[in-house]
């Protein structure tokens, strides 16, 4: 019974030892988890800065001559120019800026588009 017990401390304490010596395969796993994570948040950059530049250029600006042709002066010019931005998907607020008009008359233009549908 002695020995078993003595033979079963010794077999712990070099188990204890080899545990030091061992290479922690965790840290690997980390470092390599880390690595990937940098390469993705690198790839996802790059990519967002490519779609703000393709946004920028197929995107219409305000001085657009293709875009709004349409005459200002006119209602219903004013009418179809704030009904391209608003189905274009642009704010109150940006159309309001793009057409020089306030918030108040865009959404006023915006409604009477809707009317007219």
């Amino acid at each position: 019974m002695e020995v078993i017990i003595i033979t079963l401390f010794v077999l712990a304490i070099i188990l204890l030892i080899a545990s030091f010596f061992m290479k922690d395969r965790t840290k690997d796993l980390e470092n390599q988890l880390e690595g990937f994570t940098m390469t993705f948040m690198q790839e996802i950059y790059q990519l967002k800065k490519k779609i703000t530049i393709l946004e920028e250029e197929l995107l219409p600006s305000r001085e657009d001559p293709y875009l709004s042709p349409m005459k200002k002066n006119t209602t219903s010019g004013l009418i179809n120019e704030v009904a391209t931005y608003y189905d274009a998907g642009y704010s109150i607020e940006k159309i309001a800026e793009l057409t020089t008009l306030s918030d108040s008359e865009v959404l006023g233009l915006i409604a009477a588009y809707q009317r007219k549908e």
